[in-house]
């Protein structure tokens, strides 16, 4: 995608990009941004005097949610390499088990994580907007090697596990694959249950399916107890999709468009530099405690996320996201899929914006 380039400024001046939960309800979003595949970000009069030093935040603490999963890689070789140093950035990871949450009220200013989970909660009023597509995969529906299922429909009628909860990625994503194999979500019974614990429920037969990460998996599956029939990381209806976008903070973008900018594109050169040199990523990340696990069977997982998508594949993809998720009643389906963009959407990272010194 090629991007047409503006003065960050005017994106304070052409959004009111206000989050507020006000008796429950998200206060609507003024934006002039017109959306679309060829033009992001449309046109806007230029505020010559706006730098990015004139931004609140220049020069504090860039607060980033983290953590050791391979599904942020780009963010994490960013630091290693120093890409945000080498702009000026003072970067600080922060471990956090709630990272909607602390995204949602300021305590962090950005993270990455996937659209599967990070969309429902920001269209009921967290505070954040997606800004910078980072990679595809990266969950699957496993069964056990040993079975007869091979595909969704041989599912109904039996239970199948979720390993995070009720209404977050996992989940989400075995409603998409239902909906998208015409399969009836009803006659499935969804059972929440531990990661430690899903094997050996797959083993006893208290569960026939499991929707897991593929980096969970793949020591399993290495091992011959499990096998994908349905994964957002191979399935051609899936396979070029973001599954992790990062996103950030609303006030901070709204208030730090320029900053923002070059978090984002930090991100995305550490995306970059994954999907050319996986084998020296991974090497560093684990140097670094960042990654776990053998690294031969890392490297080829590294491998099969395609770590050189960009802005024109995220908003695809969250209209994808969109679109099923009205049809699933996740969202409110009476307003438009291109409404949903224009508020959550802002795209950063691949050169929308221009940052003044």
């Amino acid at each position: 995608m090629k991007n047409k380039k503006l003065l960050a400024a005017l994106l304070i001046a052409s959004m009111s990009l206000t989050a507020c939960v006000k008796n429950g309800e998200d206060e609507k979003i003024d934006s002039k941004i017109e959306t679309s595949q060829e033009n992001m970000q449309g046109e806007n009069l230029l505020d010559k005097e706006h730098s990015i030093k004139d931004e609140p935040r220049y020069g504090s603490k860039i607060r980033i949610g983290f953590d050791g999963d391979l599904c942020i890689a780009g963010q994490n070789i960013a630091e290693i390499e120093g890409y945000y140093k080498e702009k000026g950035l003072d970067v600080e990871f922060v471990n956090t088990k709630q990272g909607k949450d602390a995204l949602g009220t300021g305590q962090i200013d950005a993270m990455t994580g996937e659209f599967g989970g990070l969309l429902v909660p920001a269209t009921k009023g967290l505070n954040y907007v997606f800004s910078t597509s980072n990679h595809s995969g990266c969950k699957s529906l496993y069964v056990l090697d040993e079975s007869s299922y091979k595909e969704t429909k041989d599912l109904e009628n039996e239970a199948v596990a979720v390993t995070n909860g009720i209404g977050n990625s996992g989940h989400n994503t075995l409603l998409r694959f239902l909906s998208h194999d015409g399969i009836d979500s009803d006659k499935i019974s969804v059972k929440p249950v531990d990661p430690s614990a899903v094997i050996q429920a797959l083993e006893s037969g208290e569960i026939k399916g499991a929707v897991l990460d593929d980096q969970f998996a793949q020591e399993f599956l290495q091992a011959g107890k499990i096998r994908p029939i349905r994964s957002l990381t191979t399935d051609e209806d899936f396979k070029d999709e973001v599954c992790c976008v990062t996103a950030f903070n609303r006030d901070f973008v709204e208030q730090n468009p320029m900053i923002a900018e070059l978090v984002a594109e930090q991100i995305a050169r550490g995306s970059h530099y994954v999907a050319d040199n996986p084998e020296d990523a991974l090497k560093k990340l684990q140097d670094n405690n960042l990654a776990a696990g053998d690294s031969k069977v890392a490297t080829e997982l590294l491998k099969t996320y395609d770590y050189s998508l960009d802005n024109e594949d995220g908003l695809e993809t969250i209209r994808a996201y969109f679109d099923d998720y009205k049809k699933l009643g996740l969202i409110d389906d009476s307003k438009s899929t291109d409404d949903y963009i224009k508020e959550y959407w802002i795209p950063l990272g691949n050169g929308e914006v221009e940052v003044v010194e």
